[in-house]
């Protein structure tokens, strides 16, 4: 009896016929990052295919928004590149994101961008490394995490609560204020 090498039984099992719809998913990645846009590309992944129809992962809702204005050309230039049957529809969603790529740190520009700045990813000053062995030093290291990404924020002028510059540059309050002047502004058009 021969050995065979690990490549050559992969390859031999994916050729069975019940491997097709694999095949024809190995061959929608090679060719995804060849007809989207290179920075889209970095945001997007093809996930699954049901029915004839392509799941693509997205790193937020705005690329899925983004890429679904897209999808015609999409699968236009994506079926032309197919040896295996077509495939009838896409579909973006970034639900699944931080599963299969964890959560990405946002560069420099992009957190001038984030709407939510809040969202940002917190750590604490030198503390995160230490190993956790109490409910209570975790809490606390949290707590101070926390304090320390509020230490630097501009401050509410109606609550003087910490407030993202970004709510401030858009409403000039914080959002729970905002939304406080909002809700009490439309009571008073009811009345």
């Amino acid at each position: 009896m021969s050995l065979n090498s690990l490549d050559r039984l992969l390859e031999a099992i994916t050729q069975l016929p019940q491997w097709e719809e694999y095949r024809r998913y190995v061959e929608i990645c090679d060719i995804w990052s060849t007809i989207v846009p290179e920075k889209a590309a970095s945001h997007s992944k093809p996930l699954y295919i049901q029915r004839d129809m392509l799941w693509i992962v997205t790193s937020s809702s705005g690329w899925a928004q983004q890429l679904s204005f897209q999808s015609y050309s999409l699968l236009k230039q994506l079926n032309h590149r197919l040896y295996a049957s077509p495939v009838q529809k896409l579909r973006f969603s970034p639900a699944q994101w931080q599963k299969h790529h964890g959560h990405p740190q946002p560069s420099s520009s992009e957190k001038g961008q984030n709407f939510f700045s809040y969202t940002d990813i917190v750590s604490p000053p030198e503390t995160s490394t230490q190993a956790t062995t109490t409910p209570e030093e975790a809490f606390q290291r949290w707590n101070n995490a926390i304090a320390h990404h509020f230490e630097n924020l501009p401050l509410c002028p109606q609550c003087h609560c910490p407030t993202p510059e970004i709510e401030l540059e858009r409403w000039s309050k914080c959002y729970l204020c905002i939304t406080q002047h909002w809700q009490t502004k439309s009571l008073s058009n009811l009345e």
